[in-house]
């Protein structure tokens, strides 16, 4: 299982947390993977000033807004589980 985690502090939550958090569900339902993707908000992942924080798999990125988590689930979800193109093609 892959596990995405989304800070959802207050000011991640202010910076788009729950845009990023529904981007995040909306294709984990287009691709099916509840039962391969575990989807959790934690609280504050010290990097306030940095915008959104999100991490896969323990590795994490800052300044994420829902087009880069849309890469990034390509990249960490998608492509680990045999299902990501080669970033050229477009998500559903």
């Amino acid at each position: 299982m892959i596990t995405v985690s989304v800070c959802v502090g207050s000011s991640c939550h202010i910076k788009g947390a729950p845009q990023v958090i529904e981007k995040l569900q909306q294709l984990i339902v287009d691709y099916d993977l509840w039962s391969q993707v575990e989807l959790k908000g934690v609280f504050c992942m010290e990097r306030c000033t940095e915008g959104v924080t999100i991490a896969i798999d323990g590795e994490v990125f800052s300044a994420v807004d829902a087009r880069a988590a849309e890469e990034l689930f390509r990249t960490g979800v998608l492509v680990p589980l045999g299902l990501g193109g080669s970033g050229d093609d477009e998500l559903v």
